[in-house]
């Protein structure tokens, strides 16, 4: 855009994005409980889709069919059916705290794919320490959790493709740089990404819901279409158009901690000693990767 947002406006929406999404991953865990995961993503893209553009209508914002446009849905489409997918896949294996942290890899994915591919950043001896660090850490967890008491190697194997998924769409919706308003590139791509459901749900199709799920698991979809998909995509694509990749993939830093309190709060998730030392690794790894952006941060304030 030809100006700079007000930084007022910048935070409080980094703010509100990283709570939504230290919530997501328990949304989505709570969302299918009842219901097959392609299911519930199914309906929760459904939903979403006319959701979303209905603000757009009562924002009185237009839907660019140009073909930047298409592509700039496509980008966005990348973080919402491919990173979606996967991680719904996912859930099924692990407990959301543990689905928040391995998302917390995708800076230092962002930073290896800025260091050997588009070499547009050159990492530091401390970035590299905390890229070991973590990716350690990942390790450790997958190692002794791929068995018949904790099942969760495949369930990390799904995440990280997700992530993998997420990491892609940040460059190439910097990359595409489509000036589209937030809430417009939102609505794309959930349109995208419901057709895209309708070319997957035929593989799932006896695993359709037969009865009506309880109230927790509506109650979780319900939360993922207005605040997951639609909220939380629009504080996204909007700091997308003004923070540098790196910024943006900051905020998975930051969700863990709160995603650990929800999970041990409200759905007693508890972890085995091999896990929490893995994700003890991963967190130090983040810390070491981020620690001179935390310093100027904590020198500016």
């Amino acid at each position: 855009m030809d100006t700079e947002p007000p930084q007022s406006q910048l935070i409080s929406r980094y703010v509100l994005l990283v709570f939504i999404w230290s919530t997501t991953p328990l949304a989505v865990v709570l969302s299918i409980r009842e219901l097959h995961p392609m299911w519930s993503l199914a309906i929760r893209f459904a939903l979403s889709a006319p959701f979303a553009g209905l603000c757009l209508w009562l924002m009185k914002e237009s839907l660019p069919l140009t073909r930047a446009a298409f592509r700039s849905y496509l980008a966005g489409t990348l973080s919402l059916f491919g990173a979606m997918i996967f991680t719904y896949l996912g859930a099924a294996y692990l407990p959301s705290s543990l689905i928040s942290l391995l998302f917390g890899l995708a800076p230092l994915l962002v930073g290896l794919l800025a260091h050997g591919v588009f070499r547009t950043q050159l990492l530091r001896a401390e970035q590299w320490l905390g890229l070991c660090m973590a990716f350690a850490g990942l390790l450790v967890i997958f190692g002794h959790s791929n068995n018949a008491a904790h099942p969760q190697g495949l369930g990390i194997l799904w995440i990280m493709m997700g992530v993998s998924c997420y990491v892609g769409s940040v460059f190439w919706l910097k990359h595409e740089d489509s000036g589209i308003h937030p809430l417009a590139q939102t609505t794309g791509a959930l349109i995208l990404s419901a057709i895209a459901m309708v070319f997957v749900l035929p593989f799932y199709w006896d695993k359709m819901p037969t009865h009506l799920p309880n109230i927790v698991t509506i109650s979780a979809i319900m939360y993922s279409v207005m605040m997951a998909s639609v909220v939380a995509m629009f504080c996204y694509f909007y700091l997308v158009q003004h923070l540098r990749p790196a910024t943006v993939s900051l905020t998975t830093m930051l969700t863990p901690v709160l995603a650990l309190i929800w999970g041990f709060w409200l759905n007693d998730e508890r972890f085995t000693q091999f896990t929490w030392m893995g994700m003890a690794a991963i967190m130090m790894g983040l810390v070491a990767y981020f620690v001179r952006d935390i310093n100027v941060l904590w020198q500016k304030a």
